[in-house]
């Protein structure tokens, strides 16, 4: 069944250039203890376009004449596979005759499609390039004309000047392995790294749905990998355990960052972007639960979620319409797809080294996919990333707004007293942020303390019309009044008030700047506090030794909504996360909204059942994008977990009317109306 090449790209993918895929280290002829890397290099159709031919918007079709008698115009031209062979189809239209005297007797008059066969092959330049084959014609109904072959023959010269004039380098790959190789081989064995890339050889190439296949082969001669060095392990500073676990997947997460804002600005299709984000946050999510040791884990977890984000990041790219973007743009795709996979192969065949984890390597992959002059970064810091915010369709950050309060009264509620959240994490499981945290609890997070000294006095001498006039919104008021304040128990029912109206504020100005109908909105608003409360009972901190400090789980979630710093690093603030309630809790309704406008949503479509929407929001806010439906049993079926039970119980009572008792974490229903008689 024949398939235009067009739809073939966008439904199947358009594979990438040079994928180097490890089929088996071998041994093969040569020495026993040889290893051979075999590998396919895959040259996806969509960069053969060059062989075809499409008139621009400025231009009109290709025309031939050759007197009264002889003329052959050509509309359009494309690539199609068709029974495991690749076609050159080209419509267009043809005049044919015997030209007598100014007159053109017995014209033919054709107009149709040409078929002619494409045979790949490879020069000895490394450049992929295609023989002419067969040559069939057909009609506008697409039925063999037969007895037209004369103007096959008129078609063809035009269509050999095409294929004459093309060639893809096929290169590519061996620079990639030369620069990864050259990085972990020591000076002196320069030359016999020249002596192993001089062993890559090319088989014949042969036509595959995801594109045109050349097989290739590479000879790593006995004792070559003994005397590589290790950057995987060499650029991690001696680290081991624990602490190596945690730089691989630091330096993973910059890899997946710097991959999401290199793509993102250029990525159009809304559906794409938003695979992207959530590509870039499920990563996340995995790599906390490595972290802190959620297992089981089968294999290596570093690598696992390496390759588990590579794939999903290749089928994403696959799945980006080649009509849409550059020529130029296309081939760096392909070309940053295949240094990924050089990687991977890579280090199959030589685990000792790390390559693809390392600094190098990454890079290598990353400088592949940046635009001429771009230098990404490959740094891990909690800093706000504008680009990231934007990119996430997040508004900019509010301004920080010092507490008027720190009450730290004696008889303070203490959350682990009410609450079954760990408020002390283990002091190897708090994740690094910058800053000295030590002094943060006595000090307000007023960004004002941090200018200049003259313009400190310039502020106090020049005050300016907007803040004489200002008034302050109701968040912001309430977040002064909350300060860092921990609930007394003759304050709980004042605390209480403040935080309720403090959620509603927030949930209402949220709904305002999103798109989710107004028929959901009630239930987010109701979600909103629901989520708070079983996440830590509204409590945004603790007292630790006698001093104010913010509530933080195991696993690096830190203030009233739980808000995990490793997964929202670079969208918030982190130290505003910690100190100010307002902000985590705005933060927090940003994601839960997200999550419903998203996965909660879908989930609610596909089973039919729209009061899943709330269990499904906050089940992916507790586990992330992957974790959409796992209150459900493959066959539909419920089956909740106590989080997603005591969820629905806060939520049913705040939908009912019912009102937080902070004292026992739940909600208690509205006050029975006195009876009229």
């Amino acid at each position: 069944m024949s398939a235009v090449l067009a739809r073939v790209s966008h439904a199947a993918g358009w594979s990438l250039l040079g994928v180097l895929v490890l089929l088996w280290p071998a041994a093969v002829a040569g020495t026993l203890a040889d290893t051979e890397l075999k590998f396919s290099l895959t040259i996806p159709y969509a960069l053969l376009g060059d062989l075809a031919w499409q008139p621009r918007a400025d231009e009109g079709p290709a025309e031939f004449v050759d007197g009264s008698c002889r003329r052959l115009r050509i509309e359009s031209s494309r690539l199609e596979l068709r029974d495991d062979k690749l076609y050159l189809v080209s419509r267009g239209e043809a005049r044919l005759g015997v030209s007598l005297f100014g007159f053109c007797i017995k014209p033919i008059n054709w107009h149709g499609d040409v078929d002619v066969l494409l045979e790949p092959y490879i020069d000895a330049e490394w450049q992929l390039r295609f023989r002419l084959g067969s040559t069939e014609l057909r009609d506008a109904q697409g039925k063999p004309a037969t007895l037209l072959n004369l103007i096959g023959g008129l078609i063809r010269p035009f269509i050999n000047r095409r294929a004459e004039l093309f060639g893809f380098d096929l290169g590519a790959p061996r620079e990639q392995i030369a620069e990864l190789l050259s990085k972990v081989v020591e000076p002196a064995d320069q030359a016999e790294l020249q002596s192993v890339l001089a062993s890559l050889r090319l088989g014949r190439p042969r036509v595959d749905r995801r594109g045109v296949l050349v097989e290739a082969q590479l000879t790593l001669p006995e004792g070559f990998a003994d005397g590589l060095l290790a950057p995987g392990q060499a650029d991690a500073a001696g680290l081991a355990g624990t602490e190596l676990t945690q730089l691989q997947l630091e330096r993973l997460d910059a890899f997946i960052v710097a991959v999401v804002k290199l793509l993102g600005g250029e990525i159009t299709d809304p559906v794409l972007r938003q695979q992207l984000l959530a590509l870039l946050l499920e990563s996340r999510y995995r790599l906390v639960d490595i972290l802190t040791d959620y297992g089981p884990f089968e294999e290596e977890p570093v690598r696992s979620l390496f390759v588990s984000d590579w794939e999903r990041l290749r089928k994403l790219l696959l799945a980006v319409d080649p009509g849409t973007i550059t020529h130029a743009r296309l081939l760096r795709y392909a070309t940053f797809l295949n240094a990924g996979d050089t990687l991977l192969a890579l280090d199959a065949a030589l685990p000792q080294l790390a390559l693809w984890i390392s600094r190098d390597g990454l890079r290598t992959a990353l400088h592949e996919l940046a635009p001429a002059g771009a230098e990404p970064s490959l740094d891990y810091g909690y800093a706000v990333d504008p680009a990231l915010r934007e990119l996430f369709g997040l508004p900019p950050e509010p301004p920080p707004v010092p507490p008027e309060e720190l009450i730290e009264e004696s008889d303070a509620i203490d959350c682990e007293e009410t609450y079954e959240i760990d408020c002390e994490p283990p002091a190897n499981e708090v994740p690094p942020t910058p800053g000295d945290e030590a002094d943060m609890p006595d000090t307000p997070d007023n960004s004002a303390l941090h200018l200049p000294f003259w313009a400190r006095l310039l502020d106090l001498l020049v005050p300016t019309a907007e803040a004489a006039t200002a008034v302050p919104d109701r968040v912001t008021e309430l977040q002064r009044a909350l300060g860092r304040r921990l609930p007394r128990r003759d304050d709980l029912t004042n605390y209480t008030a403040q935080i309720a109206e403090l959620l509603q504020a927030i949930g209402q100005q949220e709904l305002a700047t999103g798109s989710l109908d107004e028929a959901h909105n009630s239930v987010f608003l109701n979600l909103l506090p629901a989520t708070a409360l079983v996440e830590s009972c509204w409590r945004q901190f603790k007292r630790t030794d006698g001093k104010t400090a913010y509530l933080v789980s195991s696993a690096g979630a830190v203030g009233m909504m739980q808000v995990n710093l490793r997964v929202w690093r670079g969208l918030y603030d982190v130290e505003r996360l910690k100190w100010e309630v307002a902000y985590n809790a705005r933060a927090g309704a940003q994601i839960l909204l997200r999550y419903l406008e998203g996965p909660g949503l879908d989930v609610a479509k596909q089973t039919g059942n729209p009061d899943y929407l709330a269990w499904a929001s906050y089940a992916v806010y507790n586990a992330g994008p992957a974790g959409a439906k796992r209150f459900l049993r493959k066959s539909g079926g419920l089956k909740p977990g106590p989080a997603e039970r005591k969820l629905l119980s806060h939520y049913q009572g705040f939908a009912d009317g019912g009102s937080a008792d902070l004292e026992q974490c739940v909600v208690t229903p509205p006050a029975a109306l006195d009876p009229v008689l």
